[in-house]
């Protein structure tokens, strides 16, 4: 089913569809759909006005509240139906434009509908301008354990090229502020191979963010999606795109500089230097580990074998009726692109695609999804791409020594062709 469908009616199909296997780990995750600029690069703000991103708490209200109402509509069921939350993600958007009456709003309604007693890690994104020690308080208060900021660069031409509306000197200033709050759990994500930015630029704000000594840093190559500022630079020649080879050196020097540190990677793009700084909910959703509710205008939900989401563009709609999924979609054979992120994410991972961890999360049998055309096409592509497949009994995973290599060629591939990386 590809349809808007009742709540009731979506219950009821989730409830047939896990039968008595039921796994009760469940992850949440909380969509904020406002951010302080709209960024040159940003796949997820396309749609959305700049007016509404940028909106103020007044205007904020409306979703606030249909927020809150969705929370409080499916957590109940949910609860009801076996689930416990392991971990929570509040994510967007930017959830710190938020004021703190509005945080604390909405993580009311989370504990009302949710016990929240068995959560191992709660994290939420911000960005360096949006940081005060009021709204650190606030979250450190409500039980907040980790925080993801986005940095992206220090570089000042390249914030500007970026969109970004902070500093440098915010940028730099995040991680003391982070830690005066007794907040000592956080990454730093930055993205590399940006289009125009040299190697030695891009070291720079490597080595000065390892300098604050975070216990976690993410690195994403640059992926120029359509109707984005920068794609639509690159299209019009505005801007310089980097080829295949400057982005995977441009990734490979963030190896080599962050190996020197002594972080690893365990996983595609995701660095510590030790395991107990490990993201917990990355770690949940590439590893396939069960199940995810994802609250709000623009959160993607995979859960009781159906992936369920709010589109973007139908905020208003969104507003006038929390409790219905804009999309609602049982995973079937029959239409393998609906499993490209939970593959690709799991392909991303030391394990890979683990079979029975695929089946409890999908209902499917991964050798009846592998053996599609579309599903055979993609993998072939990936190691055209210089991928290497390792397959057990249990498990088919990419080598790690060619992951990024794969996963880069791949999206230059498709960068090159137009189409977004899971239409290749």
């Amino acid at each position: 089913m590809n349809h808007p469908m009742g709540p009731r009616q979506l219950l009821t199909a989730i409830r047939e569809a896990l039968g008595d296997e039921r796994d009760p780990r469940l992850a949440l995750y909380i969509h904020i759909p406002f951010c302080s600029s709209k960024c040159h690069f940003c796949d997820w703000v396309t749609d959305i006005p700049v007016r509404r991103l940028r909106s103020g708490a007044e205007e904020r209200s409306p979703y606030v509240t249909a927020l809150c109402d969705q929370i409080r509509f499916y957590g109940p069921q949910l609860t009801r139906l076996g689930y416990r939350p392991e971990v929570m993600y509040w994510g967007g958007g930017t959830p710190t434009r938020l004021t703190p009456a509005e945080l604390t709003a909405v993580h009311r309604a989370l504990d009302d509908a949710f016990d929240l007693s068995s959560l191992r890690q709660w994290s939420v994104e911000t960005t360096p301008n949006d940081l005060d020690p009021v709204t650190l308080e606030t979250l450190r208060g409500l039980g907040v354990s980790r925080m993801s900021v986005g940095v992206q660069s220090l570089n000042p031409y390249q914030l500007r090229k970026a969109g970004r509306a902070h500093s440098r000197e915010q940028a730099l200033a995040a991680v003391p502020l982070l830690r005066a709050a007794g907040i000592d759990e956080f990454n730093v994500d930055l993205i590399s191979s940006f289009p125009g930015e040299d190697p030695a630029s891009f070291e720079e704000t490597l080595r000065a963010v390892l300098a604050l000594d975070p216990p976690h840093v993410s690195v994403y190559p640059y992926r120029a999606t359509p109707k984005t500022v920068m794609a639509m630079q690159l299209d019009r020649e505005f801007v310089e795109a980097q080829d295949r080879h400057s982005m995977i050196d441009a990734y490979e020097l963030a190896m080599d500089v962050l190996g020197a540190a002594g972080y690893h990677e365990y996983c595609h793009g995701y660095w510590v230097r030790d395991a107990c700084h490990e993201d917990q909910d990355g770690n949940y959703k590439y590893d396939l580990a069960g199940d995810k509710i994802g609250f709000g205008s623009g959160a993607e939900s995979v859960i009781g074998h159906h992936l369920l989401w709010n589109e973007n563009e139908k905020y208003a709609r969104y507003l006038l009726a929390p409790r219905e999924f804009t999309f609602a979609h049982r995973f079937t054979a029959d239409d393998p692109e609906r499993l490209t992120a939970p593959v690709g994410g799991a392909l991303m991972t030391r394990e890979g695609v683990d079979f029975a961890r695929f089946r409890r999360l999908t209902g499917l049998d991964f050798a009846e999804v592998r053996a599609t055309p579309y599903v055979r096409r993609w993998f072939d592509l990936l190691e055209q791409c210089g991928g290497r497949f390792v397959e057990t009994p249990y498990s088919l995973r990419l080598d790690r020594a060619t992951i990024h290599r794969a996963y880069i060629t791949h999206l230059a591939h498709t960068m090159a062709h137009g189409l977004p990386p899971e239409r290749a």
